[in-house]
Order: structure tokens, then sequence, then C-alpha cells
């Protein structure tokens, strides 16, 4: 795993999550609960409003290091990613799933910056250390939810036939 060495690269990564976090994964949760109706409503919910903690931890952490609030799709994100029309609930928490996942690793690449690039971006030591306990709790979340998806999926295996 390479590690985030500079500034530019991890306020962009910041600024990613926020908008994963904000958008897609509100979007996708949304879009899921539409087609499933009803069944494993209990699970979206839970991912939802851990979504909705999530942007706001990180629209926190970008206003302390005074970074603009993405209103568009950073470079690199797709404006819509879910398409769930016709999948069985397996299929959609498949789907999900692989986000919950993005989302884990990278947060676990936030943690893993060069401390120097976090001293940086946050030069007081108290909001370093409470930046660093939230992007912890962060990926306790988001392997929570991979593991809630997984059950959901029911062990379900696609394959890639590219």
């Amino acid at each position: 795993m390479a590690v985030i060495k500079d500034r530019s690269a991890l306020t962009s990564l910041l600024k990613r999550m926020y908008w994963i976090e904000a958008e897609m994964e509100q979007l996708g949760t949304w879009e899921a609960r539409i087609q499933l109706m009803g069944d494993n409503i209990e699970a979206l919910e839970k991912l939802s409003h851990d979504s909705d903690r999530h942007w706001n931890i990180l629209q926190k952490w970008l206003l302390i290091a005074d970074i603009p609030i993405p209103v568009t799709a950073p470079p690199g994100l797709p404006a819509k990613i879910f398409d769930f029309i016709g999948m069985p609930p397996q299929r959609i928490f498949h789907e999900i799933m692989k986000y919950e996942i993005l989302a884990r690793d990278a947060y676990v690449d936030i943690l893993n910056a060069d401390s120097a690039v976090i001293e940086d971006l946050f030069p007081e030591e108290i909001n370093r250390k409470e930046f660093i306990q939230d992007i912890k709790g962060l990926i306790k979340d988001e392997e929570e939810h991979r593991k809630i998806c997984a059950k959901q999926s029911g062990g379900l295996k696609i394959l890639n036939t590219r």
C-alpha cells in the first residue's frame, strides 16, 4: 500500500470520501430501498444513517482544514453509480458491499498517510488526535457495513466475465 505523502493527495481523497458518503452512498441506499420495497429495510437504514453521520464527520474536517466542500463530483468519481432495477436483494447488497469495502480501504489509506501531511493539514495536536480517532471510527463502521452487506447478500459471489 502506497503511503499518502503530499497534502493535495490527502485533500483530494478527503473530498472524494465526502462526496461518496454525502451523495453516492445516500443515492445508492435510496435506490436500493425503492427496489426492495420493504425487504431488508433495517439493514439499509443502518447504512444510510451511518453514511449521514460519516459525511458530517468529513465535512467537519474539511472545514477545519479550510478545504472547500465539494458541490459537484470530484475528479475521478462518476455522477451516478447505482442501477438496481430488476436485481434481487442479494445482488443489491453485493453491489453496495463493494463500495463499503472501497470506503473502508480509503479510510485506511487516510489513517496511514504520512504524519507530516496530517500535521500540515491539522497543525493543532488536539485536532490531529481527534481526526485520527474519527478516521478509526469510520474504518470500524465501514467494516461493520461490509459484514451487514455480506450477510444480506447471503454469500453471493459474482463471476467477472470481462
